[in-house]
């Protein structure tokens, strides 16, 4: 049996539940919680050195690190409409570049948000925590902030840069679907489609529906001048989910 480790809110993760929804795989699934969780995930994922991250997608062949990766596996052995045809796999694989770029750029900006919003903070406590407990764990959430900036190598000169970047691959984004395209490639879905929509998390949050976040979780994750800068991406990604991304509920404990 497959087992995806992967953070429910993070357009990372979201691009491989996504894929693996759309080919049909069945898989059971586990929330990793960032710097508590790091140790199970190296357990978990059979890397006892160098960086590791979600999603994982654990199956009984080995262990697949990375949401491109897991898109490309869940296409060669899933059922149902191809997500990489042949003739636009360059383009796909250009797409996906691009797409890590912006999330890349939205995670710095998301996180110097988080860190200004002690509400978002202490609603990213667990539940079965007492409110007061909640309240009290802010320093814990303020403790994995610092660890994913030193993680991922966030550092003034990248947060300096990162509404540009964001802005300039959401631009691309804007030329490709020029004169309301549905789909970036052709008639039909295909995963540069799904890595460009997820990019939107960081600029306007997608309905609940789909990525369950409470009010004050949700807020940092909007970016309130590229939201609205960029209303005809957000509707873009609204549409798109609508006609292919079925409603999920929140894993246990999500917030």
């Amino acid at each position: 049996m497959r087992t995806l480790i992967a953070e429910h809110f993070a357009p990372w993760s979201e691009k491989a539940r996504w894929a693996l929804d759309h080919h049909g795989l069945a898989y059971s699934y586990r929330e990793h919680v960032p710097l508590l969780g790091e140790l199970l995930l190296r357990l978990r994922t059979r890397r006892p050195t160098g960086r590791v991250s979600t999603p994982a997608l654990v199956t009984p062949h080995g262990v697949l690190t990375d949401s491109f990766a897991i898109a490309r596996h869940a296409d060669q052995i899933g059922r149902g409409p191809t997500l990489f045809p042949p003739d636009h796999d360059a383009a796909i694989t250009a797409w996906n570049a691009r797409s890590e770029t912006a999330l890349a750029a939205g995670r710095a900006l998301y996180l110097e948000r988080l860190t200004h919003d002690r509400a978002a903070k202490v609603e990213m406590q667990p539940p079965f925590l007492p409110a007061p407990m909640r309240r009290a764990s802010v320093p814990a959430a303020d403790l994995a902030i610092v660890f994913l900036r030193r993680k991922y190598g966030i550092d003034a000169a990248a947060l300096a840069v990162a509404d540009a970047t964001l802005a300039r691959e959401l631009d691309g984004l804007r030329e490709a679907l020029a004169g309301d395209r549905a789909y970036l490639l052709g008639e039909g879905l295909t995963y540069a489609d799904m890595a460009m929509a997820v990019t939107l998390q960081f600029v306007a949050p997608v309905d609940t529906r789909y990525i369950a976040l409470s009010p004050a979780a949700r807020a940092p994750w909007r970016h309130a001048a590229l939201a609205e800068r960029y209303a005809d991406l957000v509707a873009w990604r609204d549409a798109l989910y609508d006609r292919h991304r079925r409603a999920r509920p929140a894993p246990a404990g999500a917030r």
